[in-house]
């Protein structure tokens, strides 16, 4: 997250591999929102907020502007969401897990328009404090490791970056990003993340202090967007 921590169509595809832990009940078509700062038409106001939606977690934060998140199409596929926004300083959200892991994440872009820096996976482990990105589209600004390996035939980057008194999920702190950089898949079709052979190889290269070992206390863990360009964007996705 740059600061503070933290489609209109949709292409139809048929997802045949959904989580079992999903709920399997069938709602009228509303939007699910458990935050007042959140309203029934999924405007978004300037902090972190943080729910539940079709057994999924979810999470938004913007800083200035104009944005929303709805799930349009979760009645039908559970890990749905849309994000919008306009004229922000920088907004970042997704759908996903409030705890991360070594999961494997298939994903879907349907709908990705406008202007965004990164779409893919986003999250934080607490030890050590470590923001991490798994972008798919896009790019994150860091230090080139020169470490890039493969995964599901998509070649990534290992960059690092240092961020030094900056909010965090545990309050200022100086921390590492920790990214993986694909950067080019495409939308309209079945995608996935292997988490764990990013996990492995961050824990292998990340260069973080030995006695703190491999990467743990994982915090939340989504499928998102961020942006901080100040212009429109719009995405639709699902997860599953």
């Amino acid at each position: 997250m740059k600061t503070l921590l933290s489609i209109s169509v949709f292409c139809l595809f048929l997802f045949t591999n959904c989580s079992d832990d999903l709920d399997s009940d069938n709602l009228p078509e509303t939007i699910e929102l458990e935050q007042k700062s959140i309203d029934s038409n999924g405007y978004i106001s300037d902090n972190r907020t943080d729910g539940y939606n079709k057994g999924y977690f979810w999470t938004i934060y913007k800083e200035g502007g104009w944005g929303r998140l709805r799930f349009p199409q979760a009645n039908q596929y559970s890990g749905n969401f849309e994000i919008e926004y306009k004229n922000n300083q920088d907004i970042v959200g997704g759908k996903g897990w409030s705890t991360g892991n070594g999961r494997r994440i298939n994903y879907n872009i349907g709908l990705l328009q406008g202007s965004y820096n990164f779409v893919g996976v986003y999250g934080w482990t607490q030890t050590p404090l470590i923001e991490y990105y798994v972008v798919e589209k896009g790019s994150i600004t860091g230090q080139n490791q020169n470490r890039n390996y493969t995964v599901n035939n998509k070649n990534y980057k290992f960059k690092k970056q240092l961020r030094s008194n900056a909010p965090s999920i545990l309050g200022t702190k100086t921390f590492y990003q920790y990214i993986s950089e694909h950067g080019n898949a495409s939308t309209g079709s079945n995608q996935q993340v292997h988490m764990q052979a990013h996990i492995n190889h961050w824990n292998k290269y990340g260069g973080h202090k030995p006695e703190w070992g491999n990467l743990r206390d994982f915090d939340y863990q989504v499928f998102g967007i961020e942006s901080y360009t100040g212009n429109w964007g719009k995405i639709n996705a699902s997860i599953w």
